[in-house]
């Protein structure tokens, strides 16, 4: 309990300070006379502005929660905040009154450590799923309830609370996980029948038409939505062996169509593919992706019946293929084909070109409005056009060899061979199908997914000895099983409890197997499963390697983590930094990389902002925005750079696309073919002078969009933003009874001039002298990233001049930079902090911090790197202490 502090201090009343972290110490004569003079008017039982109360005579420093008090106090008076500006400021003498006095308690009695039981969240959840169960597809159903962030992160010991909702849902995973493992028995389906015509079947894009009792296929595209049709309506509802009967014949030209040279291969039968289709697959997928059940040679004009046996998959439906087929939608096959027709049919050619080129101009093709039927009615119209013009219709012409090579590229070529498919459609040459029947299953079989649960159901049950008994055989999964799930060696006393849940089950009648379905879903709801360190034991190395492990792979330990943890090696200092080095991210899809800047960089929100469409911003750019700033990470990492380059790099890593529309990126390409670190997005690494404006985390479009709306700026949300996850230096909450600032929506005011009003009173001004200048300075970024010049209402060009804390005067962005870079070491305290908090699950505590400062200096003074900054964090006794 705390004992109020009397207005006038009684001599003699200082008390020894003492190493015991509960004493309940009086507070020394020189502190309390600061108290008195500089803080108890505003803070005492009466007013107790900013809900802060300090009339008291002694502090009992066992409290956490006193501590956070005193602590609060050190950071205010500290970094002059309190007492504010309008009031009388203390002295150096009574600065260094209080201070070290503090500094000197608060790490007298504040352990490190105390983290409390620490919840998987839903990352860790499901990569331990599939961890231990080898179910590398594993993800958790829509509506799983999310995770708490809580100081920024969705990770830690005091925002993963288990609520009823979420217990609830972890029972339901662990029954579908057991079912996965152990599926419940079915009965065996009944035999059916089912059948399908021309008009059941898939008509995509111009892959298939139906004429009369018919469904004609003309191409052999690969891409089956543009040469295939299957049966959507006969799906597979039980995997096993069933008769297939097929009905087709050719469609053949007549001797005098101009096409009829495109007769496959002289007399050679059609093949028709019969293939196993799953129907949640894409209609865009490569035909070769889907198993071949039979290739069937139709060579009558006449229906010819064929029946065979295959196997069908839970999922699956029938699908046809022309393997052979007239005309290909392969660019190249497309080319020579309509090349050859060109040369033997001018008016054919002379009708393309001006479908195509409908001006006569060759630099503008059309080809993309001419997808499917109505392309072909377009050309068709042209061939009867008795005034078609046919002086280019030659294939010598420069028309016909534009053509030539705009069919051999892939820019609208598609479409061109969609819409010929109208022609093979009407005059041959077709493979008709004219009616599918699938009866069965004639017996039942195994999928692979059922192969795969086998697979994994021995993996985990192992080879059952002849003669061994059931609850033998039980001890022996459990013997495996726990300590992977545990995360740690388990004793006979916790085998022999979950031994006895299988046994009364057994005794009730059930199956061995079911015994084992029962097991899994205890263990999976089981606290030793779904928290880290609980239980009775004392933190040890199976703690440090689950913490490593999650820390840096978002996985629980792999093997070598849990043997140098059984012999007690993991926590000597060189052994732990190697295996932290081992086990570093080096790829910007990592799950650390992703899951910790997404959450310190706030670019887990960028999902949910839409930019204004005067930006100009599409979904694309957002996605690589947002890589941007993982490759950058990733970068410094990887490299071991130095943390200035943060701040004010030589590079960046985006596409020169993205950097010239964003950046104003004008360096000119390299002669020598670029090295793309990412080939679907072209993120390479493009030089930059420092000190520009861009370039560093604080020029980065992400971090711009995360500390907007979409739609305006908040000066006040990107400083304080920048103050918790650059500076280190977090502001604390407005006062309950201040208003928030409102935007100015009639565009009179700019943001500077309404924010000068609003902080005009003083329980504003102190913070806000803080955060502004920084907002301010980041006013030229757009809510996109984009430089600006001027307000974007009114017209008014931006002042982005301001004073930083320690009376600084800059005049932009990059003179803001450059202050962080001359005081980098703010900047590795505020990642050190976020890194630990991130990793062990807690807020860094006063004494922790201390350890941060003292592993940056050191940092600093040896010239090392990010990586160097990460391993020396990871050996801290702050991440190796419970």
């Amino acid at each position: 309990m705390l004992t109020r502090l009397p207005l006038l201090l009684a001599a003699g009343s200082v008390f020894p300070i003492s190493l015991h972290a509960n004493a309940e110490l009086a507070i020394p004569d020189a502190p309390a006379e600061f108290l008195i003079n500089h803080c108890l008017n505003c803070h005492d039982e009466v007013e107790m502005k900013g809900d802060l109360n300090l009339d008291f005579e002694s502090i009992s420093w066992g409290d956490a929660s006193e501590r956070e008090v005193w602590e609060r106090v050190h950071s205010m008076v500290d970094q002059g905040l309190m007492p504010p500006a309008k009031k009388p400021q203390p002295t150096d003498e009574e600065l260094q009154a209080i201070l070290p006095w503090l500094d000197e308690s608060l790490l007298t009695h504040t352990p490190i450590g105390g983290t409390p039981p620490r919840r998987l969240n839903q990352s860790e959840y499901a990569a331990t799923i599939r961890n231990l169960f080898d179910l590398p597809d594993f993800k958790l159903p829509l509506g799983f309830p999310r995770d708490t962030e809580f100081h920024g992160f969705n990770n830690l010991g005091e925002g993963l609370v288990l609520s009823p909702p979420l217990m609830e849902a972890y029972r339901q995973v662990a029954g579908k996980i057991a079912d996965e493992i152990f599926p419940p028995e079915k009965a065996a389906p009944p035999l059916s029948s089912r059948s399908a015509g021309p008009e059941d079947m898939v008509l995509s894009f111009s892959a298939a038409t139906v004429r009369g009792d018919a469904l004609r296929l003309v191409s052999q595209s690969v891409t089956i939505m543009r040469s295939c049709s299957w049966a959507s309506r006969i799906e597979i509802m039980a995997s096993g062996t069933y008769r297939i009967t097929v009905d087709a014949s050719q469609f053949l030209p007549s001797i005098d169509n101009p096409a009829s040279g495109f007769r496959p291969f002289g007399d050679e039968p059609m093949r028709l593919e019969v293939r196993a289709r799953e129907l949640s697959a894409s209609d865009r997928s490569d035909v070769n992706t889907f198993h071949l059940l039979k290739e069937i040679a139709v060579s009558s004009e006449s229906p010819e019946t064929v029946t065979f046996e295959a196997d069908l998959y839970k999922g699956q439906t029938v699908l046809f293929r022309w393997a052979n087929a007239a005309m290909d939608h392969e660019f190249n096959a497309l080319a020579d084909q309509m090349g050859a027709w060109f040369e033997r049919e001018p008016r054919f050619l002379a009708a393309w070109q001006k479908a195509v080129y409908a001006d006569g101009d060759i630099s503008k093709s059309r080809s993309v409005s001419l997808r499917g039927k109505n392309g072909w009615e377009i050309v068709t119209r042209h061939l009867a056009d008795p005034e078609l013009d046919m002086s280019q219709a030659t294939m010598d012409t420069p028309m016909t060899k534009a053509l030539l090579t705009h069919i051999r590229g892939d820019q609208g070529t598609f479409n061109i061979a969609d819409a010929l498919c109208h022609y093979f459609f009407d005059a041959g040459p077709a493979l008709e199908l004219h009616k599918l029947t699938v009866e069965g299953p004639l017996k039942l079989v195994d999928d692979p997914q059922e192969i795969r649960r086998k697979e994994i159901r021995g993996q985990l049950v192992g080879t059952r000895q002849p003669g061994q008994s059931d609850e033998a055989h039980a001890r022996q999964i459990l013997t495996r099983l726990l300590p992977q799930a545990f995360r740690r060696p388990v004793d006979g006393q916790t085998i022999d409890a979950y031994l006895a849940i299988a046994q009364e089950h057994w005794a009730d009648g059930f199956s061995f197997e079911s015994g084992v379905h029962l097991l899994i879903r205890n263990i999976l709801i089981s606290p030793r499963f779904l928290y880290r360190g609980v239980g009775e034991n004392n933190w040890d190395d199976f703690d440090l390697a689950t913490r490593l492990a999650y820390f840096l792979t978002q996985a629980p330990p792999d093997e070598r983590l849990m043997a140098l943890a059984g012999k007690g090696q993991l926590s000597a200092p060189t052994v732990l930094r190697q295996e932290a080095k081992r086990l570093l991210p080096d790829q910007p899809d990592s799950a650390m990389i992703r899951s910790f800047t997404g959450q310190w960089l706030d670019t887990n929100l960028l999902s949910e902002i839409m930019p204004d469409a005067v930006f100009k911003f599409s979904d694309a750019e957002i996605t690589l925005a947002k890589k941007e700033a993982e490759w950058f990470f990733t970068e410094i990492l990887n490299h071991n750079l130095p943390m200035t380059d943060f701040i004010d790099p030589g590079f960046a890593l985006t596409s020169r696309a993205f950097a010239k529309d964003n950046y104003q990126y004008d360096e000119a390409s390299p002669e020598s073919e670029p090295v793309y670190y990412d080939e679907e997005l072209k993120i390479e690494r493009l030089p930059l002078t420092r000190g520009g404006r861009f370039g560093g985390l604080l020029g980065q479009s992400a971090v711009m969009m995360a500390t907007a709306n979409g739609v305006d700026t908040q000066p006040v949300l990107r400083g304080v933003w920048v103050l918790e996850n650059i500076l280190g230096m977090p502001p604390p909450e407005p006062p309950k009874n201040v208003p928030a600032l409102t935007p100015d929506t009639r565009g009179t005011t700019t943001p500077r001039e309404l924010l000068t009003a609003h902080t005009s009173e003083e329980a504003c001004a102190s913070c806000h002298q803080l955060i502004d200048p920084i907002g301010f300075v980041l006013e030229n970024f757009d809510p996109v990233g984009n430089w600006r010049e001027n307000w974007p209402k009114g017209d008014i060009p931006i002042d982005s001049s301001g004073v930083l804390p320690d009376g600084t005067e800059i005049a932009d962005i990059t003179e803001l930079k450059s202050w962080i870079v001359a005081h980098i070491d703010l900047f590795s305290e505020c990642i050190s902090e976020k890194i630990l908090t991130y990793a062990t699950g807690r807020v860094p505590n006063y004494s922790e911090r201390k350890e941060i400062e003292k592993i940056v200096q050191h940092n600093q003074a040896n010239g090392q790197g990010f990586q160097d900054l990460v391993l020396d964090l990871v050996t801290s006794e702050t991440f190796r202490t419970k």
